[in-house]
């Protein structure tokens, strides 16, 4: 859940922009449409409690709204902004106090002391946040302590500041501070929402977030208990030691000296997980290489051709390489048979031998055709016959019309079948017996058989024939197969990372020195055989058409060219702005994690996963994707040395290991508490802020209230 502890609501200084004022229709439109689900109006000098009774009532407890109000505060000249917050129970109080001291003043001329504010609202109990340092104009740190010193609630003076993520509320470095929108205008709001703070635990009212700003132990552990979470056991060591932890559905962090056995934790934690059947693999940064995950060196792939409606050709390009010509009747052969027509009289007798041959290609053709009508149908009548989706739709009674009318279509198209089956064998028996009484009657009686034939029809149409076959390869050869991208990761500021598989088939001259067979076929084969494909295709009827087949049939491991299959070429590459990028080994590692925080699971865990990247990587990409999957109610477990994770994340459980002369210690606790209690005597407690600035890197940082730190309660 965020929270926006500065709204304002109305215009009410000379200085305020109009769109400042907001109806309480309009109010809970916006806020309702965000994840914001905590909002104090904070307006200038002025509490209109008609105004925000409208807005509670509007919002319905869908979101807490706050009463509150930001001060003109002057000491010794000195004028910044205080913004005093209160609970929504104190409203009529707080209400009577500010139109109390604002009586006979109106917001441009109010200005109160630090000590008045004390005097007029410490009796409710209220959070004060003061504008601090570049959060103009702001209160001085000899203003701030003034609050510190004569408030009864020390944990509830808050540092604003300007960053749109800012320092978290236990984050700080010494105070505790916290960001709000300000809104200016309203039409911006949605936007400006998506940078607040976030509160890593859930705040039931203004009364429990003030406990939590006490660091109140008791309120701390049963919002703490809300959460998922179990007892493992493991034995992480190779002596006895056993470790029993408490495992939130959160993010759980393990952090400590090099040597302490972290990442050993891990395993075991693996090994527990994996031994009850879930998934769970230890990530270490920098083991894999980002180029192995995805192939990028590979020699070869395979894919199907089926899946891109493309035809593998195999019979067309078997009958292409076997194709011979087919010669037409010389003259010769007549001028033979009519100078030695037989004068045998049993032979003139048989008049078979004079009977014309039928052209069974068209019957061939018209068997095809009905052959191919016959599957279709019979697909459509399975697939009529299985489909739940299609009898859902139509209906017991139309599904069974239909089923009755495809048996008739399909039992028509069979003896429809059968009967031009028929018609084709008879015409080849006939053209065979035709065939076989000539050549037997030329045998005995020594003179040439009558040419039954000019041989034409046979000789074109095998040059049909190639053509057909030809023009279909081509055709296949030049489908386009649409490129894959993949989403790898973010880069940062460079951009997103895709990795991009190219398939293209070798038709001359394509694909140059980047892109691979698909198969085992040599480059050179392929190119000289697509040539030849699209020089036959240029000779089908001149004289050089049989000239290029037998060259086809010459080259070099042709018959490893069975296929379209193997005339294809692919190429893998990652892409970053539509250019072709390699990214280096830092941001392969970015990637790498980024991927694994992509993937769906479980549990995450994550070994030293800040190994090569930076701290803006860290915090701005990989923090809000473990916070993320955190939300989501998994699993994370993270070894690491680096404070913008170990601390940013505010893990719901951290685990510090430390080793010593007597052995190694294992303290457990969280960043709301403060505390980290040692396993094996929980009497001895450290300080959970402290050691982690003392042992992460760039601990000091992370506590600062420079930008960029991550969640607040």
């Amino acid at each position: 859940m965020k929270i926006d502890v500065h709204v304002h609501t109305k215009k009410t200084k000379s200085g305020d922009a109009k769109t400042r004022e907001v109806t309480a229709e309009r109010f809970s439109e916006i806020v309702t449409s965000t994840e914001v689900k905590i909002i104090a109006i904070t307006n200038h000098n002025i509490f209109d409690i008609n105004q925000y009774n409208a807005i509670c009532t509007e919002v319905n407890d869908a979101v807490q709204i706050w009463p509150g109000i930001e001060l003109d505060v002057v000491e010794n000249d000195r004028r910044g902004h205080l913004i005093v917050i209160v609970s929504p129970k104190n409203k009529d109080e707080f209400s009577t106090i500010i139109d109390s001291i604002t009586e006979n003043k109106t917001p441009d001329e109010f200005t109160i002391s630090i000590a008045d504010v004390l005097s007029s609202f410490e009796i409710l109990e209220p959070v004060y946040i003061a504008h601090y340092n570049q959060k103009k104009p702001n209160i001085t740190d000899e203003d701030i302590s003034k609050l510190l010193t004569n408030t009864k609630h020390k944990n509830r003076v808050i540092k604003e500041v300007t960053n749109s993520i800012s320092a978290g509320i236990y984050i700080s470095h010494g105070y505790s501070s916290i960001y709000g929108s300000d809104v200016h205008d309203w039409d911006e709001y949605e936007k400006l929402s998506n940078d607040l703070p976030e509160l890593r635990l859930p705040v039931e009212s203004f009364e429990h977030f003030c406990l939590l700003l006490d660091k109140d132990q008791k309120t701390i552990n049963t919002v703490l208990d809300k959460k998922t979470a179990e007892i493992i056991n493991i034995q992480p060591f190779e002596d006895s030691t056993k470790l029993a932890l408490k495992i939130y559905n959160d993010i759980n962090v393990f952090f400590g000296s090099k040597g302490t056995g972290k990442s050993k934790i891990l395993e075991a934690i693996a090994k527990h997980y994996s031994n009850k059947g879930i998934t769970a693999k230890v990530f270490e940064s920098g083991a894999t290489k980002l180029g192995d995950i995805y192939r990028l060196k590979s020699k070869s792939m395979t894919i199907d051709l089926e899946d891109y409606d493309i035809d593998y050709c195999t019979n067309e390009i078997e009958l292409i390489k076997k194709s011979k010509e087919e010669n037409i009747t010389s003259m010769s052969s007549y001028e033979q048979y009519f100078s030695n027509i037989t004068k045998n009289k049993n032979a003139q007798k048989i008049l078979i031998k004079d009977f014309k041959k039928e052209d069974i290609n068209q019957y061939s053709r018209k068997q095809v055709l009905i052959d191919d009508v016959f599957s279709t149908v019979q697909v459509f009548k399975e697939f009529s016959g299985e489909n739940k989706t299609l009898k859902e739709i139509l209906g017991d009674e139309i599904v069974s019309e239909l089923e009755n009318l495809l048996e008739r279509i399909v039992k028509t198209i069979g003896a429809t079948q059968e009967s031009e089956f028929i018609k084709l064998s008879e015409n080849k028996l006939f053209n065979g017996l035709v065939d076989c009484i000539n050549t037997e009657l030329s045998r005995k009686s020594g003179s040439p058989s009558k040419p039954l034939t000019t041989g034409f029809q046979k000789y074109a149409s095998n040059r049909i024939n190639i053509e057909r076959n030809i023009n279909k390869i081509i055709k296949n050869l030049e489908m386009p197969i649409e490129e894959k991208t993949e989403y790898v990761g973010s880069l940062g500021d460079k951009g997103d990372l895709y990795f991009k598989t190219t398939i293209i088939f070798q038709y001359g001259n394509q694909g140059g020195t980047s892109f691979k067979p698909i198969s085992n076929v040599n480059k050179t084969p392929q190119k000289k055989f697509s040539k030849s494909i699209y020089n036959i295709v240029k000779n089908i009827y001149t004289n050089k058409l049989f000239e290029d087949i037998l060259k086809m049939n010459e080259i070099e491991d042709v018959d490893s060219i069975k296929t379209v299959y193997e005339l294809g070429l692919f190429n893998r590459c990652f892409i970053l702005d539509k250019e072709e990028y390699s990214p280096s080994n830092g941001e392969s590692s970015m990637l790498l994690l980024h991927k694994e925080l992509q993937s769906e699971k479980d549990i995450y865990l994550l070994d030293e996963p800040e190994k090569s990247l930076g701290n803006d990587y860290i915090n701005d990409i990989i923090v809000p994707l473990i916070k993320e999957k955190a939300r989501m109610g998994k699993k994370v477990f993270i070894c690491t040395h680096d404070a913008n994770i170990a601390v940013r994340t505010l893990p719901y459980n951290s685990v510090y290991r430390t080793h010593a002369v007597d052995g190694y210690e294992t303290y457990v606790g969280n960043p709301f508490s403060n505390d980290l209690n040692n396993l094996n005597d929980l009497s001895i407690k450290l300080d959970w802020k402290k050691i982690s600035m003392r042992t992460l890197e760039g601990g000091e940082a992370a506590f600062g209230e420079r930008g960029k730190i991550y969640g607040n309660v």
